[in-house]
């Protein structure tokens, strides 16, 4: 018979009561009460909920449950329960070891206000958002457009937020015929024609060269109207 060497046995009554203290202390911790709430907001320069609203919405989760224990499962339900505000894109809730129930906030970004019997905006993903209380986003104001068609003007719409030069300057996107859309511009008095939502790379790379030549030369206001819809060609009609 083999002796059992008594190291091995002195490390598995070691790790044995590891184990246990883990245990216990993970017992201990489910125990203890949620102390206090934190929100963090990931892009707080944009409040279109506040941290405040957040942690009514982590209160109301546990008060429906009848207890503020510390509940690992119960994270899931506080995730759901904010993922399903309307403000909200994304969330990750967590306790820490003080008793802090945490939770990470990515809110919705808009890209466009629409209006269509009232206000609402269209997200980074294309889908509708209301209007916040708290904060009013500097998009393109969106109009003619019927919420079965804002997937049309979607693409554009992604290609001006995506460009620092064009977010700033296009103000409005109007409908004014069957696939057919008019630019307003801020700080000029002209209308820019870009026609079908097509080629789109082509006629805003065209606009902003054109736009280049013509502020470094002083002729902005000379123009009534800018017509993108002929290909390579940029016409421009003078006041």
């Amino acid at each position: 018979m083999k002796r059992v060497n008594l190291h091995t046995i002195r490390l598995i009554l070691i790790l044995g009561i590891l184990f246990f203290l883990v245990g216990f202390a993970n017992h201990r911790q489910k125990l203890k009460p949620v102390k206090a709430i934190n929100v963090e907001l990931l892009d707080a320069s944009k409040i279109f909920i506040t941290e405040a609203e957040v942690e009514d919405l982590l209160e109301e989760v546990l008060a429906s449950n009848g207890d503020s224990l510390i509940n690992e499962q119960r994270l899931a339900t506080f995730e759901h329960a904010l993922n399903a505000n309307e403000m909200i894109k994304l969330s990750e809730a967590f306790y820490s070891l003080d008793g802090t129930l945490s939770a990470r906030i990515i809110q919705r970004e808009p890209i466009a206000r629409i209006r269509d019997k009232g206000f609402y905006y269209l997200d980074t993903e294309g889908l509708p958002m209301p209007l916040s209380s708290n904060y009013s986003s500097r998009v393109p104001l969106v109009s003619g457009v019927s919420p079965k068609e804002l997937q049309e003007v979607y693409p554009l719409l992604k290609k001006i937020e995506a460009d620092d030069f064009l977010k700033k300057h296009i103000i409005a996107i109007r409908k004014i015929a069957e696939k057919s859309y008019v630019l307003e511009v801020r700080d000029q008095g002209y209308l820019v024609n870009f026609g079908q939502i097509s080629y789109l790379d082509k006629k805003l790379t065209n606009y902003k060269v054109f736009y280049s030549k013509a502020s470094e030369y002083k002729k902005l206001d000379d123009y009534k109207r800018i017509d993108l819809q002929f290909g390579n060609q940029v016409v421009c009609t003078t006041k």
